[in-house]
């Protein structure tokens, strides 16, 4: 595979080149995977546009053959391979270091992504003075002392540079500048255009055509070229060029012998002759009969002037991209349409495209400058909503949950009219950021405009407007939740996402398990990796309600692997919170602090508090299990009443708050309070055992009596790790009475704590029985 420069724009160009020999083995690969890979190079109708699917069927491929034979890729050109190759091809070698699969990668630009996924680099240094002397010399033995000279300081110890500027002067067309006066890569391209300038003039048109075009079809050449009035001929026109080492010959292609005489050719021509270049290979590819995207793209080149035409053709074009998951292509091409449309108001929409484009790119920055110059193009209310849920999905990315928020509710003034159910979608996503922000105020001004519209009445917004209560401090607003959570529609994945994680609000833990689960089954089987992050989240949360460990860490494990590869750094940092909170039950304090770590650093910078307040949780968890009472006690509250501290995820670990001050000596009686009320209004078996145990623990007196209810919900609550930890201080205060029955409950509390691997509280029990 050899990335090039002018096919940066074509999803997929790149890795269609490297599996071009093996894709008649796409027949081993599971049907979602190959059907994936046919629809990205254009060999059948798109199915998905989920990169990773992609990705993985790349993978996947690559380890069919490795599997008979062991594989090495040779990718030259990192820097020019379009962004969906690349993103393939570092999900691949994410996933492939098991197999007898090797990828050699040169770049001549830092690769950041592949080194952040920890790919191994080696940086190829300069020759040193003697080595790059005796490579001259080679190519070169006949140069005088001061070309030598003047050589070895321009190249650099750059083994190109040496051979092609000694061979240059060896030809006596070595460019006359002052010392450093152009960068090494502007000396060799003009070094190249020497060679090429000194060709035929027929040749140089060829050489120009090949360079425009890239995909080297010599007889495409040849008719473009016949187009601009010369009598080409492939057999006698383009030997020159093979005799100056400029091009390759080969079945009816044409390859230049480095990239950068691609680009020599190309820049050193005239602005005039690349247009009527471009336009002459329209025209050839016109006469073959061929009218795809390709022609477009040549024809936009070629255009001087607006032309409604051919923006419309490249829109056409940037909509086949974005159904081939060619995000920076659907982008190129957007804008190279509104660049060509005569009117404001539809240049304005074609920039909007652009910017959505962008956004799923992950090119935040070109979102934003698209999104400005769209704006100040049109009054189209319209348009102005959608550019605004462009900046709120960069700002929510790049800045803060809350300031998208505000500009979704202020984008959906303009619509609420017009369009009400977009106006209602914006509110609803604005809710949603209220509850990332924890912003309470952010969520009543959404509800407030939501309740204004039609559609509130609608389930999902009515389920919103409740989340917007719940947010402000109503914990009442849960019970009517769970109402409302009956009649969501959950026909599609997203809508279901949805529910299931409004479900975990009004923890309603059976429910949230069975939609998530049913998303990441059906993510699985048709391929929509995207969603698999948020919806493996949402099922490790519920076995985490239901103590079901082992089941939410794996679950966990794979949302988290998956979100790396699909670069959700959200759900990265989330899954990670999620993980911490796992492993501080088993006792790994590093992993635990490592993964919080993570999470606070990265809510303290995207203004997110969901997920720093999970982690902080999970660093209560980690110091009640390793009893360092005070610590937990300080994160607990913090959750609650400090930095950061989210309604939401104070309530569910409410709990351990009240246990942590019962340790450290102390009672707090307003936790105990609030955790009766969430527990009336929720009215689930395990919120009732947890308040009884709770009670036990603040009410000496009666304490046996509140044990026992205790366990008695603990019975239908299906919850081994609380029932366990309820035996354990139940077991404690009998033990401490000197009661006989301690000895069953630490019994087993043991057992439990053993089956969970919670080892902290196995050590803890097991320090009780005699």
């Amino acid at each position: 595979m050899i990335g090039v420069e002018t096919e940066l724009e074509l999803p997929f160009a790149a890795l269609h080149q490297l599996l071009l020999p093996v894709l008649d083995r796409l027949g081993s690969l599971p049907a979602s995977e190959a059907a994936a890979l046919r629809g990205a190079f254009g060999m059948a109708e798109a199915t998905t546009r989920d990169r990773f699917q992609i990705g993985l069927a790349t993978s996947s491929l690559l380890s069919v053959l490795a599997a008979e034979a062991p594989v090495l890729c040779l990718i030259d050109n990192l820097e020019w391979l379009d962004r969906p190759s690349a993103d393939a091809l570092l999900l691949a070698t994410r996933r492939l270091r098991g197999d007898a699969i090797a990828a050699l990668i040169a770049t001549r630009e830092p690769a950041h992504t592949f080194l952040d996924a920890e790919v191994p680099e080696l940086v190829v240094s300069r020759l040193e003075r003697e080595h790059a002397t005796a490579l001259l010399s080679e190519h070169a033995p006949h140069l005088s002392p001061e070309i030598r000279a003047r050589i070895l300081d321009d190249a650099l110890g750059n083994p190109l540079a040496l051979a092609e500027l000694g061979k240059a002067s060896r030809d006596e067309a070595l460019p006359s500048h002052p010392a450093g006066a152009l960068p090494l890569t502007g000396r060799l391209i003009e070094t190249f255009h020497h060679h090429a300038r000194a060709l035929p003039e027929t040749t140089q048109a060829l050489l120009l055509v090949l360079a425009a075009d890239d995909t080297g079809d010599v007889d495409l050449a040849v008719r473009a070229v016949r187009h601009l009035g010369s009598d080409a001929d492939a057999a006698d026109d383009l030997k020159p060029a093979v005799a100056a080492g400029l091009l390759t010959l080969a079945g009816g292609r044409a390859e230049f012998c480095h990239p950068l005489m691609r680009s020599a050719v190309y820049r050193s021509a005239t602005h005039g002759g690349r247009l009527e270049t471009h336009h002459a290979i329209a025209e050839a590819l016109a006469q073959s009969g061929d009218a795809t995207e390709r022609r477009t793209w040549h024809l936009a080149a070629a255009a001087t002037e607006p032309r409604e035409d051919i923006a419309l053709a490249m829109e056409r074009v940037a909509d086949r991209a974005l159904e081939r998951v060619g995000y920076s292509a659907a982008v190129s091409a957007y804008v190279r349409a509104a660049e060509l449309t005569p009117a404001a108001a539809a240049r304005a929409r074609r920039l909007f495209l652009a910017a959505e484009a962008a956004v799923e790119a992950g090119r935040p920055r070109t979102a934003s400058a698209l999104a400005e110059q769209a704006a100040d193009l049109t009054t189209d209310e319209n348009v102005l909503a959608g550019l605004a849920r462009v900046r709120a999905a960069v700002e929510f990315e790049q800045g803060s949950p809350a300031v998208a928020g505000r500009i979704l509710t202020e984008g959906a003034k303009l619509i609420e009219t017009a369009d009400p159910q977009a106006a209602a979608l914006m509110l609803a996503a604005a809710i949603r950021n209220a509850s990332f922000a924890s912003d309470p105020a952010l969520a009543r001004d959404a509800a407030e405009l939501l309740d204004r519209l039609p559609q509130a009445a609608q389930p999902i917004f009515s389920a919103l407007s409740s989340l917007a209560d719940i947010l402000s401090g109503d914990y009442s607003a849960a019970n009517g939740l769970n109402e409302k959570l009956q009649a969501l529609p959950t026909d599609h994945p997203p809508q279901r996402l949805l529910a299931a994680s409004l479900a975990l609000v009004a923890a309603d833990d059976a429910r949230a398990h069975e939609l998530a689960a049913s998303v990441v089954a059906q993510s699985r089987e048709r391929g929509m990796a995207g969603l698999l992050p948020g919806a493996l989240a949402i099922q490790a949360q519920a076995d985490l309600m239901r103590d079901r460990h082992r089941q939410a860490m794996e679950c966990a494990a794979e949302g988290h692997r998956i979100s790396l590869d699909l670069d959700q750094p959200h759900r990265t940092a989330h899954l990670g919170a999620l993980i911490a909170w796992l492993a501080a039950v088993q006792g790994d304090e590093e992993r635990c602090r490592a993964l919080a770590r993570q999470a606070l650093d990265y809510g303290h910078h995207h203004g997110v508090v969901t997920t720093p307040a999970l982690a902080t949780w999970a660093l209560g968890v980690l110091e009640l299990s390793l009893g360092r009472y005070g610590a937990a006690l300080e994160h607990l509250r913090d959750v609650r009443a400090g930095a950061p501290s989210h309604p939401i995820i104070a309530m569910f670990c409410i709990v351990d708050q009240i246990e942590a001050a019962y340790r450290s000596g102390t009672t707090d009686e307003q936790a105990l309070t609030d955790l009766h009320s969430w527990a009336e209004v929720i009215r689930r078996p395990w919120t009732a055992a947890i308040a009884a145990r709770s009670m036990a623990l603040t009410r000496p007196d009666d304490a046996p009596a509140h044990f026992e209810a205790a366990l008695a919900h603990h019975a239908t609550a299906g919850q081994p790790f609380q029932e366990a930890r309820t035996r354990l201080l139940y077991g404690e205060w009998l033990r401490r009475r000197g009661k006989p029955a301690a000895l069953p409950q630490l019994e087993a509390a043991h057992a439990a704590f053993t089956d969970l691997g919670a080892t902290p509280w196995i050590a803890r029990a097991a320090r009780l029985r005699p």
